[in-house]
């Protein structure tokens, strides 16, 4: 620059190239590619631990706990009590007894091979 003078600017074969250069048109996606690349330069990586504190973790928390609760709520909390299973009555095993040594005889006397003798002899006393 210091032995240039505004002449030697307009004939210098670099300029003359440049004027002869198409000029060239901006894609339809270049904004939003260099606004990405421009935000993606930005950000700083969060650590893993810091991520806990962001509001998606602790709302999942919240909601899980939430869900817990309602559970807990609707069910009773935890149950301590015994069931107690009423036992059939006396006569009613005996009836149940009877109706299937009946059975028994009925579909001895239909096909006699079903049961031996020591068995049928058992249902008859």
């Amino acid at each position: 620059m210091s032995g240039l003078d505004q002449n030697d600017w307009e004939n210098d074969p670099v300029w003359n190239l440049l004027d002869e250069a198409k000029p060239r048109q901006a894609g339809t996606l270049f904004v939003r590619n260099v606004m990405r690349e421009v935000r993606l330069t930005d950000e700083t990586p969060v650590r893993w631990w810091q991520q806990l504190l962001t509001p998606k973790p602790i709302l999942a928390g919240s909601l899980g706990a939430l869900a817990v609760a309602i559970l807990i709520a609707v069910n009773g909390g935890p149950q301590n009590e015994i069931v107690e299973h009423p036992q059939p009555a006396p006569a009613a095993i005996t009836e149940l007894d009877d109706m299937v040594a009946a059975e028994m005889l009925t579909q001895a006397a239909e096909d006699p091979t079903v049961l031996t003798d020591e068995a049928l002899v058992a249902l008859l006393y």
